[in-house]
């Protein structure tokens, strides 16, 4: 308790001391005390400045993706990819820019341009964005090339998600395309290894019993 008590006096009496050399300072040199307070509140002001104009672009990001999506809800396809091009351009740096990417491939693979959905796949992974968008990008990108038909390349990024994102709700999907995938490039005896793990790793689900229906097939 003393020892405490101690360091507290102490720690008081240095403080006490560094306002007492602070004070004189300013008082023996009144002009750099002046111009050192102005500068502060300069710094302080652009901070501030700094941290509004910051909330207020993420804010107006937002909203725009926001807008992006009534487009893409409202059935008015070509508005939405126009703009989520544009959201792209003016927040290149911005998270908001991988969600723009992330639903204008979900618009294309919609419209059945498979290729041109993997490029917005692509593009939304390479985009600072939220880990969630990157994981939903990579399992979609998976998906949208076994659609166009580009088997190998939908094969390597299907494991390559499941060896990153072994529990994410996109998994069995993921895990179902794969498999599709390696039988279309005749990899038989893979296929078969992954609709059995398929079945392993989702008991009594919808994808346990659709791997088992192909493997029987």
């Amino acid at each position: 308790m003393g020892t405490q008590w101690a360091r507290h006096e102490a720690n008081k009496n240095e403080l006490a001391i560094w306002v007492d050399k602070a004070t004189l300072w300013v008082k023996f040199h009144p002009q750099p005390a002046i111009w050192a307070g102005a500068g502060l509140l300069v710094a302080v002001l652009i901070c501030v400045g700094y941290v509004n104009r910051r909330l207020g672009q993420k804010e107006d990001a937002w909203s725009k993706l926001a807008m992006i999506q009534s487009y893409a809800y409202s059935g008015q396809a070509a508005s939405a990819l126009e703009q989520a091009g544009k959201l792209s351009e003016e927040y290149p740096s911005s998270p908001v820019a991988g969600f723009g990417q992330l639903l204008a491939g979900d618009i294309l693979f919609e419209q059945g341009k498979y290729k041109e959905a993997a490029q917005a796949y692509q593009k939304a992974l390479e985009r600072p964005a939220a880990p969630t968008v990157a994981t939903v990008a990579m399992a979609d990108l998976a998906l949208s090339q076994e659609a166009g038909g580009d088997y190998k390349a939908a094969a390597d990024t299907a494991q390559k998600f499941l060896e990153t994102y072994a529990d994410h709700f996109m998994a069995p999907p993921v895990h179902g395309s794969l498999a599709r995938c390696l039988a279309a490039l005749g990899e038989k005896d893979k296929a078969k290894a992954a609709l059995e793990r398929m079945a392993f790793l989702y008991p009594q689900t919808y994808w346990a019993d659709w791997a088992k229906t192909r493997t029987k097939g």
